[in-house]
């Protein structure tokens, strides 16, 4: 559900002190927001916008997109966000969040206009009528699932829906949703009521409660959570997070459907003992659960990576892009990076005639070729290789321990891909 907001910040004083510079000004309303927001503040960052103008971008649920406050010329602001992918109560939350922003920060809102899209389409943020939110998730959510169904029928497979860009996850289902997978006949009760749909929405229903918590944690479960011990600071508070967002909901309803066994997997990753690690292994043990574990990540995962590669990593592997402009996967044993090269660093970084000569491995896939030298010896394996798609060109190295991983090495590199060119 699109919400595109206009407005004019100072708008309430004409005769006060000339307004704010705009990065300033944002500045003030991150704090705000920081301040108000706590817990739900996902991340938040200041960045150059259209025309050089600073944008203010929030995420304030794992399964939401970026809520974009663009700090325009002569005092106006532009604010965009999609709600769909939460659900009805994030949308009511996030309105009334931009409500409270305006009035704290004068900022006199311009009334709906269709013609141009602005606006909230549910009416709720110019009316404060919540009734037909609920009206406009379910129509999206049908037409959304027909949709899927129309394409699978015609033989295509591979959907998601609500699933943010960057990383798209290998996993069996029809459908690949922040609450998990579907199946074809979930598919079809939807199609024929999409009230038996509505559990694909983390955010049902308007207020902070219990079950808002669980569907959060289980959102971070299945599309965030990196299943070993964490490598990086951002891993270990991302798995804080699960683990008190668990025991928040489980303390005010113990009765939801608690994934027992990945409860006990994130406690252990993070060395939590006590009372309530207790607790929850006992749950594990009496309720070892059916199925595959929850978690995408658990299996593979093709990562968009800078300047339109992307690539098929194990989901283990941690993330990073560093100041060179390279991205960086690893975990214990495994590394692998990808550096998109411009004409004159691929000159300096050109082999010379004995590493050319040991350059004996090719591949000629779709879009994208690649010539590399394989080195392997137990503890210091690595690949490198140059590859190119059209007039593109990247450095793909792959380091690992075991000389028995070399086909994944290998298969790694060859995954390789330019989507820009598909």
């Amino acid at each position: 559900m699109k919400l595109l907001l206009a407005g004019r910040r100072g708008a309430s004083d004409p005769l006060s002190a000339p307004p704010e510079a705009p990065q300033a000004w944002l500045e003030r309303v991150e704090g705000w927001v920081q301040r108000t927001v706590g817990e739900m503040l996902e991340a938040s960052r200041i960045e150059e916008g259209p025309q050089a103008a600073p944008v203010l971008r929030l995420r304030l649920h794992p399964a939401a997109g970026e809520v974009s406050l663009l700090a325009a010329t002569q005092e106006r602001i532009v604010v965009s966000a999609e709600t769909s992918a939460v659900g009805p109560g994030y949308h009511l939350y996030l309105c009334d969040l931009l409500k409270s922003l305006g009035d704290a920060h004068g900022v006199s809102w311009a009334p709906p206009d269709e013609d141009l899209g602005v606006g909230d389409a549910t009416g709720y943020f110019h009316t404060g009528d919540a009734g037909p939110v609920e009206g406009h998730m379910l129509t999206w959510l049908q037409q959304s699932v027909g949709q899927v169904v129309l394409m699978r029928s015609m033989g295509n497979s591979g959907f998601a829906l609500s699933m943010r860009f960057g990383h798209t996850f290998q996993h069996p289902g029809a459908l690949l949703t922040p609450m998990g997978p579907r199946d074809e006949k979930w598919l079809r009760a939807v199609m024929d009521d999409p009230r038996q749909g509505t559990d694909v929405f983390p955010w049902w229903t308007p207020g902070m409660d219990a079950r808002v918590r669980f569907n959060r944690a289980l959102c971070r479960l299945w599309t965030d959570v990196v299943w070993r011990a964490p490598l990086l600071d951002e891993e270990r508070q991302r798995l804080r997070d699960v683990a008190r967002l668990l025991e928040q909901a489980w303390r005010e309803d113990p009765t939801l459907p608690y994934p027992w066994r990945e409860w006990q997997e994130v406690l252990g990753y993070l060395g939590v003992g006590g009372t309530l690690a207790e607790e929850v292994h006992r749950h594990a043990l009496e309720s070892p659960g059916t199925g595959p574990s929850i978690g995408y990540r658990r299996g593979f995962v093709q990562v968009a990576l800078p300047e339109g590669w992307e690539i098929r990593i194990p989901g283990a592997l941690a993330e990073t892009r560093l100041g060179d402009g390279s991205w960086v996967a690893r975990d214990h044993r495994r590394t692998v990076r990808v550096l998109p090269l411009e004409d004159s660093a691929e000159e300096q970084l050109a082999p010379t005639s004995p590493e050319r000569r040991a350059l004996e491995l090719e591949h000629h896939g779709a879009r994208v070729s690649g010539r590399a030298s394989l080195h392997v010896e137990p503890g210091d394996c690595r690949l490198t290789a140059l590859c190119r798609s059209g007039n593109r060109r990247a450095l793909c190295v792959v380091s690992f321990d075991d000389p028995d991983e070399q086909d994944w090495a290998l298969g790694t590199w060859r995954s390789l891909d330019y989507a820009v060119a598909a």
